[in-house]
């Protein structure tokens, strides 16, 4: 199928974390503001992009910390996350766009920001993409494991006092050293306020990883599956995917980057599909992994055989999934989207 077709097709992105979905010509001139060394373009992708699989966790970590500590105001914040938007629309045509961030993230570089006025610059920039393209936008509120349960109590507690301005929550990082049990009261106090909960659960490949889907699904009441890519080892957790309809928010080309799953041939997104599980695609981090969503949509269709009408199907999976309210998604969403 050609590129102008995959364009055409109206698309959904749930899995998007803000802070690392830049546009590489704005980041890049906030570093030289900075003082970076990063005019050329080798300079600049061995700071801040991952463009082939890690070798070690604090080689991204760096690229991480370096693009927080360049988002450091909320003008920028806000630049960044219009950017965002614009570039989800203009490069691959998403109409449904979930954004989702961490308060705590750029807050624990840049004291002299504040929540509330990062929040305010994060709905500016939602406000305009919207205003100027066909599109949805909806923020997630994202726990971090690494934290403590009491700092993560703070956080959910100020999302839910502002839960008009989210649809969901999230609990991301490292999902080995930092189980998600511990959290499980603060996203059923999400839930039953009505936000949307998705879990980052079963993505590294390490044995038992599976098993924090049935977790999140039991112990937090998580609606989708942020990743969930190992679930393709144990027939269970497939199976209860399957019979509950949990969305699973797969990003193949992350996948890869993080030693996840070892090639893109060997990804079992169509598998996954082929079992029946409803399979979405995502982009994770599209700045700082240098992907866009048209491109992973090729990642399916050059290596896995993926169709354009298996493609249309994770996209209508994806739409019914959103957070996002159904009025302001038939607002965007083209009744012809052959």
């Amino acid at each position: 199928m050609s590129k102008d077709e995959l364009k055409r097709m109206p698309k959904v992105e749930l899995h998007c974390h803000l802070e690392l979905a830049f546009r590489k010509a704005t980041l890049r001139g906030w570093a030289l503001d900075k003082g970076m060394e990063v005019t050329r373009a080798k300079d600049f992708d061995r700071e801040f992009l991952i463009k082939s699989p890690m070798d070690d966790l604090p080689s991204v970590l760096h690229k991480f910390l370096n693009t927080r500590d360049v988002i450091d105001t909320e003008a920028k914040v806000e630049r960044l996350t219009f950017e965002a938007c614009e570039d989800m629309f203009l490069l691959s045509n998403v109409r449904i766009l979930e954004l989702r961030y961490a308060p705590s993230f750029l807050l624990d570089a840049h004291p002299t920001m504040n929540a509330d006025r990062m929040l305010e610059a994060i709905l500016r920039g939602m406000a305009r993409a919207e205003a100027a393209y066909p599109m949805a936008v909806g923020l997630i509120g994202l726990l971090q494991r690494i934290k403590s349960v009491e700092d993560n109590a703070y956080w959910c507690d100020w999302i839910l006092e502002r839960k008009s301005q989210f649809v969901g929550m999230d609990l991301a990082d490292d999902e080995v050293s930092y189980p998600a049990s511990p959290f499980a009261p603060l996203f059923q106090k999400a839930k039953v306020q009505g936000l949307g909960i998705t879990v980052h659960a079963g993505e590294p490949h390490v044995p038992g990883a599976a098993k924090n889907i049935l977790i999140a699904l039991d112990e937090l009441g998580a609606d989708r599956i942020g990743h969930g890519v190992q679930a393709i080892h144990d027939a269970d957790v497939i199976a209860r995917l399957v019979k509950d309809e949990v969305p699973l928010e797969l990003c193949p080309w992350s996948n890869i980057l993080t030693h996840a799953v070892p090639n893109l041939k060997s990804h079992p997104f169509k598998r996954l599909m082929e079992v029946g599980v409803r399979t979405t695609l995502n982009t994770d981090d599209p700045g700082v992994m240098d992907i866009s969503l048209i491109e992973e949509c090729e990642n399916l269709t050059t290596h896995l055989g993926v169709s354009l009408g298996e493609l249309r199907q994770c996209n209508q999976w994806a739409r019914e999934a959103s957070f996002i309210s159904e009025d302001r998604i038939q607002a965007v969403w083209p009744f012809d989207i052959t």
